[in-house]
C-alpha cells in the first residue's frame, strides 16, 4: 500500500526539523533521566497551573453557568497544585509517578475484564497480570517509576521523531 502524499508542501523542513529535534530530545532523555524526570515534574506541575488559568478564564466568559462556583474553586485548586508542584518539583515528580502507576492498573484491570469476555483469555490474564505487577512496581519503587517514565517517554519521543523526519523527506519536493 503507498502512501499517497501531496509534494505541494511548501515548508517539509519544518517536518524534518521537528523530527530532528525530537529524536535528539529522546537521547538526551536516556542519557540524562535525572534532569529529564525533574523536567516532566516540572512540565506536569506547569500544565496544572495552565488548566486552572483555562478554568478560571472560563468562569469569568461565562456568568451565568449554574455550577460557576464550583468550577471557580476548581480553577483556584488547579492554579494552586499547579504553582505548588512548580515549586516542588520532588513532589511533583512522585505524584507523576502515582498518576502513572495507577493508569497502569486501570489498564491492567480492563484487561482482566476483556479476558472475561474473550472466554478466560490466558493471553489477556497474563498481559493483565504483568502490567499490574508494572503498575505496582511504578507506584511502590520510586527509581524503578522514574526509569520507566523516562525510558517509555524518551522511546515515544524518538518514534514520534522517526515519522516526523520521514514525513519531511516525504514532502521534499522532488
Amino acid at each position: 500500500m503507498e502512501l499517497a502524499v501531496d509534494h505541494s508542501v511548501r515548508h517539509w523542513w519544518v517536518f524534518l526539523i521537528r523530527g530532528i529535534l525530537f529524536i535528539g530530545l529522546g537521547i538526551y532523555m536516556i542519557f540524562s533521566p535525572a534532569i529529564s524526570y525533574a523536567a516532566l515534574g516540572f512540565i506536569f506541575g506547569l500544565v496544572i497551573l495552565l488548566a486552572g488559568i483555562a478554568e478560571l478564564l472560563r468562569v469569568t466568559g461565562y456568568r451565568d453557568s449554574a455550577n460557576r462556583g464550583w468550577h471557580l474553586m476548581l480553577g483556584l485548586i488547579d492554579l494552586l497544585i499547579g504553582v505548588v508542584l512548580m515549586g516542588h518539583i520532588a513532589a511533583s515528580e512522585a505524584i507523576l509517578r502515582i498518576l502513572v502507576g495507577i493508569w497502569f492498573l486501570i489498564g491492567a484491570a480492563s484487561l482482566f475484564g476483556f479476558s472475561r469476555l474473550a472466554g478466560r483469555s490466558w493471553l489477556l490474564l497474563s498481559g493483565g497480570l504483568i502490567t499490574a505487577i508494572l503498575g505496582l512496581l511504578i507506584i511502590f519503587d520510586a527509581a524503578f517509576g522514574a526509569v520507566t517514565i523516562i525510558v517509555f517517554t524518551a522511546i515515544a519521543f524518538i518514534v514520534t521523531g522517526i515519522f516526523y523526519a520521514w514525513l519531511g523527506y516525504r514532502f521534499k519536493p522532488v
